[in-house]
């Protein structure tokens, strides 16, 4: 009962709240005519059909290593496409973290200590995790090679703790991007997470914080980062 609640609750303010004050942001403040946008973790599509509201004219690339998730793209808009596997620090196959809260799925080791995710037990009930069957990683300079892609305009990152690894991998494109948006934790609950190490990364690529969303009652934000 408790979880049914969390979601309701969450999806409330996820869909008329949170999203709505990105759109308006985004809408007022980052102009594009044809851009190029990825939205890696893209779970079921809010994002990329929020993009596609905004920017008529866009082509849209979807990262979402989980396979039961596919469904939600099948009706999916014009240029946005699909790609079922994930994004990381290099090539590989890798096991990922399923939860039963889909949201949560993670390649990040859980801290168990966390007092975060004590309370997240306490409300939603503790998840039950297993490993999947090993997934696809790809890095983004792979990907944007093998496409083609020169250039992102827009690249929007939220892989639950696993961040870091997907900038690793962007080394060389990511002096073609111009926007970042990148969920940043709040919370104790993954190991090794280091939400410097972001900071570093995006500060020593020339990019800087133009804009937070703090999620209500949560403990992560969305930055927007802009590359000078």
């Amino acid at each position: 009962m408790m979880k049914i609640l969390f979601l309701f609750f969450y999806n409330f303010f996820e869909n008329f709240f949170y999203l709505k004050k990105i759109e308006k942001f985004l809408r007022n403040n980052i102009l594009f005519k044809k851009p190029i946008i990825f939205d890696v973790g893209s779970h079921k599509g809010k994002m990329a059909k929020l993009f596609k509201s905004i920017y008529t004219n866009a082509s849209i690339y979807c990262f979402e290593p989980n396979k039961k998730l596919q469904k939600y793209y099948k009706n999916n808009r014009k240029n946005i496409s699909f790609f079922n596997y994930a994004v990381g620090n290099k090539t590989e196959y890798k096991s990922i973290y399923l939860s039963q809260l889909d949201l949560t799925s993670t390649f990040s080791k859980i801290n168990e200590q966390s007092l975060y995710l004590k309370i997240k037990n306490f409300i939603i009930g503790k998840s039950k995790t297993s490993f999947s069957k090993k997934v696809k990683v790809v890095t983004l300079n792979s990907f944007c090679k093998s496409k083609k892609i020169n250039k992102i305009d827009f690249l929007k990152i939220d892989v639950e703790g696993f961040e870091y690894m997907v900038l690793l991998g962007s080394k060389n494109i990511i002096k073609n991007v111009k926007y970042i948006m990148i969920e940043i934790q709040k919370n104790d609950m993954y190991t090794n997470y280091s939400k410097n190490k972001i900071e570093n990364f995006l500060k020593k690529n020339k990019f800087k914080l133009i804009k937070k969303f703090k999620f209500p009652f949560m403990f992560f934000q969305d930055c927007i980062y802009k590359r000078y």
